[in-house]
């Protein structure tokens, strides 16, 4: 689809990092309440209902008429990979990390997303790319050593190693995502692709939940409303609504690998607002590998 205005793509990926990290700082606060499968089937329920919601509103068809089979059930599958799958293990990621270590692993993301564009679409792969990787792993080696010390240490070295793996898990999980439906989207309506997405991802957690006691009983609470939604609310509107849109759009009308260095703006952001907000202070280990893994993300689509 032709973009609506210059530069369209590039700067809805910028705003979609700026809402994606206040999303990370709420979703942060979530995962103390509830646990990561939950919290993230309870976001996809209200991010699909306020999307339905605006599709229905629009002049346009609900569905767009002449669409193949074949691209429905690709977007169907990006969202049970990219949503469903990849969400979860971000938001158990989170829970170990924090909201600044977690920005570092997400640096991940960008060379996920061009390696998979690389093999699945042949778009270019550059020799920069060795580099960009090179300087993320620096990146998070830095962002996640704990020095040696006592049984606590331990502990604490032990869980962040969990959330990292957790982590870059997540970030690939989200690049195979978006790159498996990247041939569609540029040829589908964004908020249409984006409500089949998350209809994908919704479907797979809740077969998921219905599955698991424990899940099921975590739903029946979380769904009541209570205090708890005074958090959960606004993480799936920004997270799972507004930034999900920004970012479906951004990937339509710019390159991917284009589009996924601007999303990783969100790690500078989260880091930033993670000191005022979450009481995470800023290291100078947390700055460096920051930039450490933003200037890998530059050599990787460089």
């Amino acid at each position: 689809m032709e973009a609506p205005f210059p530069f369209a793509g590039e700067i809805l990926s910028a705003s979609c990092a700026l809402f994606w990290a206040v999303a990370v700082l709420l979703f942060k606060k979530g995962g103390e309440l509830v646990g990561p499968v939950t919290l993230n089937l309870f976001k996809n329920v209200v991010g699909t209902t306020l999307l339905a919601i605006t599709l229905l509103l629009r002049p346009a068809p609900l569905f767009p008429p002449g669409v193949p089979l074949a691209d429905l059930l690709t977007l169907l599958a990006s969202g049970c990979i990219g949503i469903a799958i990849a969400d979860s293990l971000f938001l158990a990621s989170l829970n170990r990390l924090g909201a600044g270590r977690s920005a570092i692993v997400d640096c991940l993301y960008s060379p996920f997303v061009v390696l998979c564009a690389w093999v699945y679409l042949g778009e270019p792969l550059h020799p920069s790319l060795l580099a960009g990787v090179g300087a993320m792993v620096a990146a998070i080696l830095l962002g996640a050593w704990v020095p040696n010390g006592d049984g606590a240490a331990t502990t604490e070295a032990r869980s962040l190693h969990r959330g990292v793996v957790l982590g870059m898990v997540s970030m690939f999980l989200m690049a195979v995502g978006i790159v498996l439906a990247k041939p569609v989207l540029n040829r589908s309506e964004p908020l249409w692709a984006t409500e089949v997405r998350l209809l994908g991802g919704l479907a797979f957690l809740a077969v998921q939940t219905l599955l698991s006691p424990r899940l099921r009983a975590e739903a029946a609470q979380v769904f009541r409303p209570g205090r708890a939604w005074r958090v959960l609310v606004p993480a799936a509107v920004v997270g799972t609504y507004l930034a999900l849109i920004l970012w479906t759009a951004g990937m339509t009308w710019t390159r991917t690998g284009t589009a996924s260095v601007l999303n990783q703006l969100s790690n500078v952001f989260v880091l930033l607002l993670a000191w005022p907000f979450l009481g995470e202070r800023i290291t100078w280990r947390k700055a460096g590998a920051i930039a450490l893994g933003l200037a890998g993300g530059l050599l990787v689509v460089s």
